[in-house]
């Protein structure tokens, strides 16, 4: 419980007792703090068009090692050609250390009309889209966020965000006239529960009194 040998040395992080190896702010054991992205590899070429997006280190959502893609959902795909393809598209990726991190999306340039070709990047005045690979998972996570600066749209000068919210799959029960509702539940499980009207009148096993009220305590007095 306290230590793994009579000289109380403890295991590191690779199990080692009284090893030396510990855990990197890019969340890995042993590692040199060069946080690299496994998940969302940038492909892109540069194009001289940029946004620079910020992602606060007021964050609370992300764990170090985890990856961050900023998606733009109908970016131009095609590259030195004018064949105006439309489609996702990753235009920035960072691994979150639990500092601040600075990403730089790519934007797309279109001089087809001027007889150049068209470059692959975000187009501006589309939104901004995040997704989060959480690495202690292997599960990649839509997201929505909270801006401290921008629109989040594409074409903003900065891009700041303050805080990211996952989109998580949470099971429950999803009928509001349930007794069990969960109201942050999106995936109804099969476990709302009724009362039932024949016993009570809510669910909390009241009944109703005599004027008709659910958990009442009016009574017939021996009058009547």
């Amino acid at each position: 419980e306290v230590s793994c040998d009579c000289d109380g040395n403890v295991e590191d992080c690779n199990g080692d007792c009284g090893g030396d190896a510990v855990v990197d702010q890019c969340g890995d054991c042993g590692g040199d703090d060069v946080c690299e992205n496994s998940y969302y590899i940038m492909d892109l070429e540069n194009t001289g068009e940029s946004q620079l997006v910020i992602l606060r280190d007021s964050i609370t959502s992300l764990d170090a090692g985890d990856e961050v893609g900023i998606f733009d959902l109908n970016g131009i795909t095609n590259y030195n050609d004018c064949s105006n393809q439309i489609g996702e598209l990753l235009v920035a990726a960072g691994v979150w250390t639990g500092s601040q991190l600075n990403l730089s999306a790519v934007g797309s340039v279109d001089l087809c009309a001027f007889g150049g070709p068209q470059l692959a990047g975000y187009v501006e005045g589309n939104p901004l889209v995040l997704k989060v690979w959480k690495a202690s998972e292997q599960v990649e996570y839509e997201a929505s966020f909270d801006l401290a600066a921008g629109n989040g749209v594409f074409g903003d000068l900065i891009t700041a965000i303050s805080e990211v919210y996952l989109d998580m799959d949470i099971e429950g029960c999803t009928d509001e006239d349930a007794c069990n509702y969960n109201p942050d539940a999106n995936i109804d499980d099969g476990t709302c529960l009724y009362f039932d009207p024949e016993v009570s009148c809510d669910c909390d096993g009241n009944v109703e009194d005599c004027n008709g009220d659910c958990g009442g305590d009016a009574v017939v007095d021996e009058c009547g």
